[in-house]
C-alpha cells in the first residue's frame, strides 16, 4: 500500500480544519491540491475519509478510526527528521541528571526541563539517590551530573561547582515541643535523633549527629514520617519541610544559644569531561538558582 506523509497531511489538516480550503491555508496551497492529495490517498488505501456535501465535509467512519493513526505517523515523522537534524548537528542524545533526594525539588527540573525544551531529541534521565550513591555514578559514567547536599569535602576526579545555600531547620512531632518552641540542648541528646543514612557514614558531617542515639533514613520523605510519628527529631533543610510545618505534621524548634546554619548544593561532574551544549545549559540554569 502506498501513501505519502503529504497526503496524510493534507488528511489530517482538513479533519482539523474542517475544510480543505481552511486546510489549504493552514498549509500554504492551493484548495484543490490539498483536495487532490485526499482523493489519491482514498484510492491508495481503498476507503472513503470524507462525504462530500455542498458546504460541509464530514468524515466517514472509516476516515475517523484512521485520523489518530494519521496523526500518529506524522508526529514520529517530525520526531524523525528532528532526530536527523540533531545528529546532524553533532547534538547530544542523552542528558543523565542524579539529582539527591535530600535536596530535590521542582526548581532543579526546571533546569531539566530547559535541557529538553533547547534539545526536543535527546533522552532525559533523573536519578535520585544520597550524595555517595550519586558520587560513585558520576564517577562510573552512569550520570552525566550530579546535583548534591555538599559532604564539604575534595571530590578526587570531579569538578565540584557550588550553588544555591539553603537554611537548616530543626524539627520535632508536636507532641514534643511546648508553645516557647524550645528543646534543651540536654534534653536533644537523649531524644532520638533521625539524620539521613549519608550522614551517619560521613566521618566529617559527625558533628551533625548531635543525639546520644539515632536512627537513619535513606531519604527526606521516610525522615520526616518518621519525625512525625514520633520516633524522633531531625535537622533538614527549611525549604523541604516548609509545607508540613505549615500542616502542623511536625513543628520548628530551637535551643537556647542555637544559631542558623547554612549548607549549600553541589553540581558535579566528571574532571576529564568536555562540556556539552546539554550539561552547560544545565549549569547556566542551575546558577541562576536562589538561595532557600
Amino acid at each position: 500500500m502506498n501513501f505519502s506523509l503529504d497526503q496524510l497531511t493534507a488528511f489530517v489538516m482538513a479533519v482539523e480544519h474542517g475544510s480543505f480550503k481552511l486546510a489549504a491555508v493552514k498549509l500554504g496551497k492551493h484548495a484543490t491540491t490539498v483536495s487532490q492529495q485526499v482523493a489519491a490517498l482514498e484510492i491508495d488505501i481503498g476507503l472513503p475519509l470524507f462525504d462530500r456535501k455542498v458546504r460541509k465535509l464530514l468524515l466517514t467512519e472509516q476516515g475517523r478510526n484512521l485520523y489518530q493513526y494519521a496523526r500518529s505517523v506524522l508526529t514520529e515523522a517530525s520526531r524523525f527528521s528532528d532526530k536527523i537534524d540533531s545528529l546532524c548537528a553533532n547534538q547530544p542524545t542523552d542528558f543523565r541528571l542524579a539529582i539527591g533526594t535530600t535536596i530535590r525539588d521542582r526548581q532543579l527540573i526546571r533546569c531539566a526541563k530547559a535541557v529538553v525544551s533547547a534539545f526536543p531529541t535527546i533522552n532525559l534521565q533523573i536519578l535520585s539517590g544520597d550524595p555517595h550513591q550519586i558520587i560513585e555514578w558520576v564517577k562510573k559514567e552512569e550520570a552525566d551530573m550530579g546535583v548534591i547536599s555538599t559532604l564539604f569535602q575534595h571530590y578526587p576526579g570531579l569538578t565540584a561547582v557550588p550553588l544555591f545555600n539553603f537554611q537548616l531547620v530543626q524539627i520535632a512531632p508536636p507532641a514534643w515541643v511546648g508553645s516557647d518552641r524550645m528543646i534543651s540542648e540536654d534534653k536533644a541528646r537523649i531524644l532520638p535523633q533521625i539524620v539521613y543514612q549519608h550522614i551517619s557514614v560521613s566521618e566529617n558531617l559527625q558533628g551533625h549527629i548531635l543525639s546520644n542515639h539515632h536512627y537513619t533514613a535513606q531519604n527526606l520523605a521516610d525522615l520526616i514520617e518518621m519525625v512525625s510519628l514520633g520516633l524522633g527529631w531531625a535537622i533538614v533543610p527549611r525549604y523541604q519541610v516548609d509545607n508540613h510545618l505549615e500542616q502542623g505534621d511536625v513543628v520548628e524548634f530551637s535551643s537556647i544559644g542555637s544559631k542558623t546554619v547554612n549548607w549549600y548544593a553541589e553540581l558535579l561532574y566528571r574532571a576529564e569531561t568536555q562540556l556539552n551544549p546539554a550539561m552547560a545549559l544545565f549549569i547556566k540554569e542551575a546558577l541562576t538558582l536562589s538561595d532557600r
